[in-house]
């Protein structure tokens, strides 16, 4: 792109590239008028000059003029820079000059064009002629085209004085256009440097043009939302785990103390300090690996291309696997009479799997029943999971996903708040939805929707 290389500001960069287009308009537009111009000059002048050539021929032919000398008659026939000839058996039998140099004249005796136009020197010579007498001889008339010529050239530099004035013009006022038409986008730099993250009632003003620069503005906005909408997550986040670690970390130093006081006299007291210890420390060892999972969901890429899977056997070996863990509570799982495959990882649904069957069973209490189902709805395969617990109120249903948050209800319960934010990074990343439904006291539902293998 031209200029595309050269350091400049934009308005100079459009200004100079209006001027050097409009450059190439009128040199087109000045060849176009300089031909058409000398074409029409031309056309006129041979069409007055074959005129007066037949009126010479015509005063020739008559009968009381032809018997005078052609010194009588023909001179006031042509004017200053012209010249005519009567050629008559091969020779001139009269001839009128005004300014027109004697080397352009025909040869007495050579065939002569109807039409022709010689150069000598500075001066253009046209030559028309016209038989006489049955072509017995001929009339010749000379001339001086020069001011053609010179007319042509006042034009063009007529045209080119104008023009470069009006380059000026444009250049001028093609910079004072883009500059003004750039205002708003100068406005918008300024807004930008001057943006303070930490001030969130930050905003372009939106014109109501509904120009480009309007919907810049508008685009703008709606990044700066969703800056500050990552900020305050960010934030939260970083809350949240200071929150989550503070209490293993305080519970681990306090019987660090308790160690140091007591633990070397007494057996019992250090047994129970290194256990709670080590419970605390797994608790923030589970803290850590769910982190670093859903870091992982949000910058690294799969290791692998989708893959297709019977899920009803992962869902058996899940719910079986469960029913080991929740004795208490009552696991019903019908599967389906024919295999449903889909799309997706092994290993991300047994982890998804675990975490629902995880929450729902540690929210329902005992004699609980847990529902597992999965269907084929057209291109999807639903797996629904059913709880009788304590439910969610609706209030909290849009942030159960949040990472760290627990319902009011279940804050007592132990857990990170990390399970469903990891289970929808799992189901969004097989290109799947969820959802949760629940009412208080009446418990939750998950449904996730997986895309089925085509052709299935």
């Amino acid at each position: 792109m031209l200029f595309a290389n050269i350091k400049m500001p934009i308005r100079w960069r459009l200004s100079l590239l209006l001027t050097v287009g409009l450059i190439g308009i009128l040199v087109l537009f000045h060849i176009f008028v300089y031909f058409a111009l000398k074409n029409w000059l031309v056309h006129t002048e041979e069409t007055v000059l074959k005129s007066k050539l037949a009126s010479i021929k015509q005063v020739h032919e008559q009968k009381e003029l032809s018997e005078l000398p052609y010194s009588v008659w023909l001179p006031s026939l042509i004017e200053h820079g012209q010249a005519v000839r009567i050629i008559f058996a091969g020779k001139a039998a009269g001839v009128v000059d005004k300014g027109i140099p004697s080397e352009v004249f025909l040869r007495e005796g050579q065939a002569a064009p109807r039409r022709s136009l010689v150069q000598v020197g500075s001066k253009s010579v046209l030559i028309l002629t016209t038989p006489i007498e049955r072509d017995r001889g001929r009339i010749e008339l000379y001339t001086d085209f020069s001011f053609v010529t010179q007319y042509l050239h006042m034009a063009l530099g007529v045209l080119i004085t104008a023009s470069v004035a009006l380059l000026l013009f444009v250049l001028v006022g093609g910079y004072l256009t883009v500059a003004l038409a750039f205002r708003p986008v100068s406005k918008i730099i300024q807004s930008v440097q001057a943006f303070d993250p930490g001030q969130p009632a930050h905003r372009l003003e939106i014109t109501a043009t509904g120009d480009e620069i309007a919907l810049l503005s508008t685009v703008f906005n709606s990044l700066l939302d969703r800056i500050y909408t990552s900020m305050q997550k960010q934030n939260a986040f970083v809350s949240d785990v200071s929150h989550e670690l503070r209490t293993p970390i305080a519970v681990i130093r306090g019987y660090v103390g308790l160690l140091r006081r007591w633990g070397l006299s007494r057996r019992e007291v250090a047994e129970e300090a290194l256990a709670t210890m080590d419970e605390e420390l797994e608790r923030v060892e589970k803290l850590t690996e769910r982190l670093l999972r859903l870091a992982r969901f949000e910058v690294d890429e799969p290791a692998s291309e989708l893959e297709a899977f019977e899920l009803t056997t992962v869902v058996s070996e899940r719910v079986k696997r469960w029913r080991h863990v929740h004795r208490t509570l009552t696991i019903a799982y019908e599967e389906p009479e024919q295999p449903l495959d889909v799309i997706g990882w092994r290993a991300d649904m047994e982890e998804l799997l675990d975490i629902l069957l995880d929450n729902a069973g540690k929210y329902t209490g005992d004699g609980g029943l847990i529902t597992v189902s999965c269907t084929r709805e057209g291109q999807w395969i639903e797996l629904i999971v059913q709880d009788t617990g304590q439910g969610i109120a609706a209030d909290e249903l849009p942030r159960v996903f949040d990472r760290f948050y627990r319902a009011k209800r279940h804050v007592s319960q132990t857990g990170s708040g990390l399970g469903l934010s990891i289970a929808q990074k799992i189901v969004e990343r097989a290109q799947g939805t969820m959802e949760v439904q629940s009412r208080l006291g009446l418990g939750t539902k998950v449904i996730v929707r997986l895309p089925a293998q085509p052709g299935v």
